[in-house]
């Protein structure tokens, strides 16, 4: 991005660079005239200068390894949306400008569609909801079974879990202040955090020592935390900063969530909640250290229990949305599939460096053919990308790349 704002001009002049191949450059550019056409021909600027921010699918291309599946996937799910007239209330927000939040339900919306697709289903985007005045994300009418709809919403960390960080965040700033002003190392443990008068305390007497270092090491302790301030040179332990342990019911809030999902959509035809929980639910509670079974019973526990009387909810799709895992490339050691009679849970390797967990559970026994639906779409995620670069004659995502 210059400093005059995103435009699609700026995007094809990344293109120039090395580490594209020529077949990837030209069909990169097609795909940017593409979402051009889709988007208009302002839209960068337009979405920049209204809401702040442009979306990372397009503002990191060239820069992150993840983003090219991501850019490409947008392109071509955008382009098949768009052939569906009920997609135009989306496109026309899109065009608008939109929240990160509102770009996340867009995502979804697009993913969804993808994921369920086939031939002889119908898919109908933002359909009304019989008997109530709110709408649904998409309503699946497959060719063989019984339509219905889905419910789609991203959870994104909580206040006070940004607060927690922020907090760290400026106590080390405050700390690697003082080695750089005193010439000392410091390391750092917090314990707990504490308000603002007696953080202030705590770091005015790192610095005081750190400014009258007379010996090799020397500790600062309080309730908040402890310092050790080394001269320079001296050997230093592997962690120079450690947070305070911060504990959170995982599940909470996102059955709060689900509740107000179920009230938002009830209706005559069976709905399923498809969630994205980017709050670290997946990667950072108690559910991380389960195995995938004890995952998938905890899952659909939990879910019956918080949505016990919803009787139009025909289940959950629980989904860690496309997470960051250095170093993963061997699907073979990424995947992993693990079925029960409570759900089923799903771990993928979607593209280099990034994977999908995620849980399915059916909450109605009569709608089995839907779940079946639900886990051969995101058992089969990892070959998306391949299907729609084949069904849409563009080269294979290993030939854009440079050798």
């Amino acid at each position: 991005m210059n400093d005059d704002g995103p435009s699609w001009d700026s995007l094809r002049q990344r293109l120039t660079k090395a580490v594209f191949s020529p077949a990837g450059s030209a069909a990169l550019e097609r795909a940017i005239d593409q979402a051009e056409r889709l988007l208009g021909p302002s839209w960068p600027r337009r979405q920049f200068e209204r809401k702040g921010w442009w979306p990372s699918e397009f503002n990191l291309l060239a820069f992150h390894a993840a983003v090219l599946p991501q850019f490409l996937a947008l392109v071509m799910r955008l382009e098949e949306a768009a052939e569906e007239p009920t997609f135009a209330t989306v496109l026309r927000g899109l065009k608008r400008g939109v929240t990160s939040t509102d770009w996340r339900h867009a995502l979804l919306q697009l993913e969804v569609s993808r994921a369920l697709r086939n031939s002889g289903t119908t898919i109908i985007f933002e359909p009304e909801i019989s008997g109530s005045r709110n709408r649904a994300d998409l309503m699946i009418t497959p060719s063989e079974g019984s339509p219905f709809l889905v419910e789609t919403t991203s959870l994104t960390r909580a206040d006070v879990d940004q607060a927690w960080e922020e907090y760290e965040h400026t106590i080390w700033q405050a700390v690697t202040a003082f080695e750089l002003r005193h010439n000392v190392r410091i390391a750092v443990e917090l314990i707990d955090h504490r308000n603002e008068a007696e953080t202030t305390t705590w770091l005015a007497t790192i610095e005081t020592t750190a400014a009258n270092s007379e010996h090799e090491v020397q500790r600062v302790e309080s309730a908040m935390g402890r310092a050790e301030v080394r001269r320079a040179g001296s050997p230093m332990p592997e962690s120079t900063f450690v947070g305070a342990v911060a504990t959170r019911d995982g599940w909470r809030r996102l059955g709060r969530a689900l509740q107000a999902k179920a009230r938002q959509s009830e209706g005559s035809l069976p709905v399923w909640l498809r969630v994205d929980a980017l709050d670290g639910f997946f990667q950072f509670t108690e559910f991380a250290t389960l195995d995938w079974a004890e995952r998938v019973e905890r899952v659909a526990t939990n879910l019956r229990e918080d949505l016990a009387g919803a009787s139009h909810l025909a289940g959950v799709v629980l989904s860690s949305g496309p997470a960051v895992a250095v170093g993963a490339t061997d699907s073979t050691a990424e995947n992993q599939t693990t079925r029960s009679t409570s759900g089923c849970g799903l771990r993928r390797l979607i593209s280099a460096h990034t994977v999908r967990e995620t849980v399915i559970v059916a909450l109605r026994d009569d709608l089995t053919d839907q779940r079946e639906r639900w886990i051969a779409a995101y058992a089969t995620e990892p070959d998306w990308l391949s299907q729609d670069l084949s069904n849409q004659a563009r080269p294979q995502l290993a030939t854009f790349l440079a050798d």
